[in-house]
């Protein structure tokens, strides 16, 4: 069963990801942060995130939705 997000506190330029098994089981929570963090553009955030993945094994297909508030 998947857990329920009723109600999440965010703050001006947070990062909510949404994404595939592809995604959070091959890119660590660090690498994912590191990403996020860096000073690119927000679309070369999403695709570094994918390339990560694919770059790190890339077992099954990649999705992800990137929305920062």
């Amino acid at each position: 069963v998947t857990p329920v997000i009723e109600n999440i506190n965010v703050n001006k330029n947070d990062y909510l990801i949404l994404c595939s098994d592809g995604l959070y089981n091959m890119v660590s929570s660090e690498e994912i942060e590191n990403i996020l963090s860096s000073k690119i553009k927000d679309y070369e955030k999403c695709k570094l995130l994918l390339e990560t993945a694919i770059k790190n094994g890339g077992k099954d297909n990649v999705t992800l939705i990137l929305i920062k508030f």
